[in-house]
């Protein structure tokens, strides 16, 4: 059996998976149930309807180190200022790139236009063969290999491969199937998503504001354009989606204030609901969790897509020089969930505990949050720690976020 890789999922983790296993000289196959024209030939949505990603500053250290950071660079939006709010109260925290030394905490790119980047990015490269549209039936593991049987065009087709790497998402058939069990949390919460347009754009400025209903963040984009992302109780979410454009802008001004002076348009909006899944385990025989998959987040601090990037930069370093044939591949799989572990449970407690803390109206909590959020920004050493674990750096760095390959 030849040094090979197999994985499922060919969204943004599993494409950006797919290169960086790649880069090591790994045949990569990666099976994907979508057509791959439908995603290479996608028209491009209409500005205000586009769907965005925020990428936090450990994820561009590895798409540099990828050598994809040049393409992506001048389609997306940086963050140099970030600024928290609690509404109705005085406490407000301001993190900035430059106290960091660095030029921005983050980007903010569309969903498409990052999914077509790393397809092409793909595509270009002979080691990784992509197969779609291919529906997986059945995985069979084993100590020698792994054998992966899906249905491509009506028939049923046979793959083997060293290693499996499941990145299917959130509702992972293939993880049921190798019996490892989640933990779901419901926070009864929904997320409306839309893009706007401000008449008063603070370039580089993203806001995270925390409402008594639920928190609501405010992504900046190219063209006066602001990603918005508002958390609601789910009985509220119907009712914002069912009022006219005008109405519904009304309501976010009413919420947000005038920090970015008045909302003049809205795109098309839809709704997620809102749970927190963990995986029990990361690793089974030779196949391994990667994002969703292993962790489906609170989008409150936006970690979802980065802690999932996190997840890949650690996979490439414990792989590294070692043949995937070999007794030595369980050993490096259960390393990778012993360094994953740390990370990971620190990054929900970050998001179920700015959700707890923040998603309710008593009155002397409002106070103490308050106080909070002033205290953190006359607090240089806390302001930076808090910085730094947000951008990804709070546990442990692979080689890919120093810049190596």
């Amino acid at each position: 059996m030849s040094d090979s890789i197999c994985i499922v999922g060919g969204g943004l983790v599993g494409l950006s998976a797919a290169i960086a296993l790649a880069s090591q000289g790994r045949r990569v196959t990666l099976l994907e149930a979508r057509p791959v024209a439908e995603i290479e030939n996608a028209t491009q949505p209409d500005e205000l309807d586009a769907r965005s990603i925020a990428l936090s500053h450990s994820t561009l250290r590895i798409f540099q180190a990828l050598g994809l950071w040049n393409d992506l660079q001048t389609q997306t939006a940086p963050i140099k200022h970030i600024h928290v709010s609690s509404a109705g109260h005085f406490g407000v925290t301001r993190l900035d790139a430059k106290s960091l030394q660095l030029d921005s905490m983050g980007a903010v790119i569309e969903y498409h236009v990052l999914i077509q980047q790393l397809l092409q990015a793909a595509l270009q490269q002979e080691s990784i063969e992509i197969i779609s549209p291919a529906l997986v039936e059945s995985v069979a593991l084993s100590d020698q290999g792994v054998n992966v049987s899906y249905e491509r065009d009506g028939q049923e087709q046979q793959l083997q491969a060293d290693l499996l790497v499941i990145a299917e998402g959130a509702s992972s058939n293939l993880r049921e199937s190798l019996g490892i069990d989640i933990t779901t949390s419901d926070y009864h919460q929904s997320a409306v998503v839309a893009n706007v347009r401000v008449n008063t754009p603070q370039m580089g400025v993203a806001y995270e504001r925390f409402t008594p209903d639920g928190p609501m963040a405010m992504l900046p984009l190219i063209d006066s354009r602001y990603a918005l992302v508002w958390t609601q109780p789910v009985a509220k979410v119907e009712s914002l989606l069912a009022l006219s454009d005008k109405d519904f802008l009304q309501q976010l001004q009413l919420h947000f204030g005038y920090r970015l002076g008045a909302f003049s348009e809205v795109g098309r909006r839809a709704k997620f609901d809102l749970k927190l899944s963990r995986a029990s385990k990361l690793v089974a025989g030779r196949s391994v969790l990667i994002g969703n998959a292993a962790n489906a987040l609170h989008p409150v601090a936006g970690q979802g897509f980065n802690l999932a990037l996190r997840d890949v930069g650690v996979l490439h370093d414990c792989l590294r020089d070692i043949d995937l044939t070999s007794e030595v591949l369980p050993s490096r799989l259960q390393r990778y969930q012993q360094l994953r572990k740390a990370d990971q449970q620190q990054t929900v407690r970050l998001g179920d505990g700015l959700v707890s803390l923040f998603s309710n109206n008593l009155p002397l909590l409002n106070h103490l949050r308050s106080a909070a959020l002033g205290i953190l920004d006359l607090c240089p050493p806390l302001k930076t720690e808090f910085s730094w674990q947000g951008m990804g750096f709070g546990k442990g760095l692979s080689s890919l976020m120093r810049g190596q390959r």
